[in-house]
C-alpha cells in the first residue's frame, strides 16, 4: 500500500503566525475602585502605549486615561547572610479607564479546602526556619501573655462593642446579635464552673510538642 504524501495543502507548516509575549501582565483585584477602572501589575519597562495596545489586541478592551505608579520596595535583610542589606526590585502599577464596566466576582468560600490550615503550615515552617522577624516574635509573646491571663482569670475576649453600645442606649438588638450575646453569656457561665485545668485542656492545640523534632509530635486524643 502506497503511503499518502503529506503536502502543504494538507498541513501547512509555519503558515500561521503566533506571537507569544515575553512579559507578564497581572490584573490586580481592586474592588474598592470604580468599575470603570482596572489596575494592572506590569513590567518596569512597560509604557502606557504598550498596555493600551496589549489590552486592545489581546482582549479587545479599549482604555484611556492611563496612570502609572512605580512602588519602591523597602530595604530588607537576607536570611542566609545576616546584615547583608538589599532592596528588592520595584513594582510598577498602571490604572486604566475603560469604556465598559467590570465588576469583580465575589470571593469563593475556601474554608472547606483547608486555606487556614495551609496558612498555618506556612507560618510554622517559617518559624522553624527562623524567618520570623522581631514583630512576629513580639506578637507571639503578646499572644502567649493573653493566653496566660485568660487561664488565670478565666476570661475570654470582651463582648462586642456595638452590642454593648446598643444595650447602653436601650436599642433593641437584632436576632443575630441576640443569639451572639446569649452565646457569650452562656460561655461566661461555663467558665465560672470550669477549673483552670479543664480550661487549659479545652483551649490547647491539637499538637502537643515534646521536642523540636517533628517526629515526636503527638496528637491529642
Amino acid at each position: 500500500m502506497d503511503a499518502i504524501p503529506i503536502t502543504k495543502k494538507l498541513i501547512a507548516f509555519g503558515s500561521k503566525k503566533i506571537y507569544l509575549p515575553k512579559f507578564t501582565v497581572a490584573l490586580v483585584r481592586t474592588p474598592s475602585i470604580s468599575p470603570y477602572h482596572a489596575r494592572f501589575l506590569v513590567p518596569l519597562d512597560f509604557s502606557k502605549y504598550d498596555l493600551r495596545d496589549y489590552l486592545y489586541h489581546a482582549y479587545n478592551v479599549k482604555c484611556f486615561n492611563i496612570r502609572s505608579y512605580v512602588k519602591q520596595m523597602p530595604v530588607r535583610d537576607t536570611r542566609e547572610q545576616p546584615r547583608h542589606w538589599f532592596r528588592p526590585e520595584s513594582k510598577k502599577y498602571m490604572t486604566v479607564e475603560m469604556d465598559d464596566p467590570f465588576v469583580w466576582p465575589e470571593l469563593p468560600d475556601l474554608e472547606p479546602w483547608g486555606q487556614k490550615e495551609r496558612k498555618q503550615e506556612v507560618l510554622d515552617a517559617a518559624r522553624a526556619n527562623g524567618a520570623l522577624d522581631t514583630n512576629d516574635a513580639r506578637n507571639a509573646a503578646r499572644k502567649l501573655s493573653d493566653q496566660v491571663k485568660m487561664l488565670l482569670h478565666k476570661r475570654e475576649p470582651l463582648a462586642d462593642e456595638a452590642i454593648e453600645k446598643k444595650k447602653a442606649e436601650g436599642v433593641e438588638l437584632t436576632p443575630a446579635e441576640q443569639a451572639k450575646e446569649e452565646k457569650r453569656l452562656n460561655r461566661e457561665r461555663e467558665l465560672e464552673k470550669m477549673s483552670r485545668l479543664n480550661l487549659w485542656e479545652d483551649k490547647r492545640t491539637d499538637k502537643v510538642v515534646h521536642s523540636d523534632e517533628a517526629s515526636r509530635f503527638t496528637i491529642k486524643a
